[in-house]
């Protein structure tokens, strides 16, 4: 896969008590580092986003910072694809210690058939679960060399230039597919977010019983 990988980690963790979630622990790992090793699955380059300060040293991958910091993810995932090398940007949310490399497998296979099946371009694949849509954990097209109009990147620096800073409403000027994987089981636990301190107490009980 021509990709790259990207963890989107500077959120400020404000429903975790400030603790910031990619340093949690699960297993003997924090969640970004296991992410880190589950993309690295795929791709060979994987970057860590973050916004005004690195939170989680110790990985060993390149650090991207926001270029427009308080934007929220918009601005992770700006700066990510600005500094993308591969056609392909493969990124995950770093309160998502369940995700699998096999999730961007499935969004890719998908991409593969549909463009050839229906002569278009996509911008990026994007699950959705029971009508939820989950923008930070996606493959987005970071470049089309050839290709006249707008990449994503260039759309989303005109949005935050706006002053909107909602993933979602920049999603709706792109081409995107939209997986519905709502019967997939399997990958709705991937797309589990820990955003509380009651999740992660929970996400440590069922490692335990797993063990």
């Amino acid at each position: 896969m021509q990709a790259e990988g990207l963890i989107l980690a500077g959120g400020k963790s404000t429903r975790m008590g400030g603790r910031h979630k990619g340093s949690l622990i699960y297993g003997d790992k924090t969640f970004t580092h296991l992410l880190v090793k589950e993309l690295k699955r795929e791709v060979s380059r994987v970057r860590v986003s973050y916004g005004r300060e690195i939170k989680d040293e110790g990985t060993g991958c390149p650090v991207v910072m926001d270029i427009y910091p308080e934007c929220g993810p918009i601005g992770g995932i700006y700066a990510g694809l600005r500094a993308c090398e591969r056609e392909w940007m493969l990124t995950a949310a770093c309160d998502m210690p369940l995700m699998k490399v096999e999730l961007y497998r499935y969004l890719m296979d998908m991409l593969e058939k549909r463009e050839k099946t229906e002569n278009i371009i996509y911008d990026g694949a994007v699950p959705v679960t029971d009508g939820r849509i989950h923008p930070l954990a996606a493959v987005y097209r970071a470049g089309r060399p050839g290709l006249r109009r707008k990449n994503m990147a260039d759309l989303l620096e005109e949005q935050i230039g706006r002053r909107n800073y909602r993933i979602r409403d920049a999603l709706k000027g792109l081409n995107i597919l939209y997986a519905d994987l709502s019967k997939e089981a399997r990958f709705a636990q991937m797309l589990c977010n820990i955003n509380t301190i009651e999740e992660y107490e929970r996400l440590k009980n069922m490692k335990d019983q797993r063990i």
